[in-house]
């Protein structure tokens, strides 16, 4: 940790670490896609990396081996997992103001999210108290943030049954 900043590497402890866990990461760069690829690698998990952007795409499917997967999405697609496959852990490594309805994204990621999973959302501070209002709007409970950098947080919310108003 330099100069007291946090690095988003930091958060991937979050994962459990129990055997058959799945991670999900949307992201809009290569590098941390590949950073988390390389973790889940050492770790040994399952991780569906997610992009909306096709040029991003081509690049990341070197990433791809047997348990790791990626895949191009539309952001207005109705649900963001295949085969209604439910995730341990939700990385969002993408700039969260270049989605067209982040509240919409947050109920779409809340549905791919296992009981108890995690969602990681690094934002502008700015932001901050926007955003766990929308969180909290969208059922995510035990919603904290964390600086991560001068200018950024890190929100950790959590899926739990029984917990979401209806």
């Amino acid at each position: 940790m330099e100069g007291g900043e946090m690095k988003i590497e930091e958060f991937f402890e979050i994962i459990p670490k129990l055997p058959g866990v799945r991670v999900y990461q949307f992201s809009d760069n290569y590098e941390s896609a590949k950073r988390l690829a390389d973790f889940a690698k050492a770790r040994e998990f399952e991780l569906q990396i997610v992009t909306f952007e096709e040029k991003l795409f081509e690049k990341l499917k070197s990433l791809e081996d047997e348990d790791i997967k990626v895949r191009y999405i539309t952001e207005n697609r109705d649900k963001y997992n295949l085969r209604s496959i439910m995730y341990d852990t939700v990385f969002v490594n993408l700039d969260i103001d270049s989605l067209n309805n982040i509240e919409e994204f947050l109920r779409k990621t809340y549905r791919i999210m296992k009981n108890a999973a995690n969602i990681v959302l690094p934002v502008d501070v700015e932001k901050r108290d926007e955003i766990k209002t929308l969180l909290e709007r969208c059922n995510y409970v035990a919603v904290n943030d964390t600086s991560l950098e001068e200018k950024r947080v890190v929100f950790i919310g959590k899926k739990l049954h029984g917990w979401s108003r209806v």
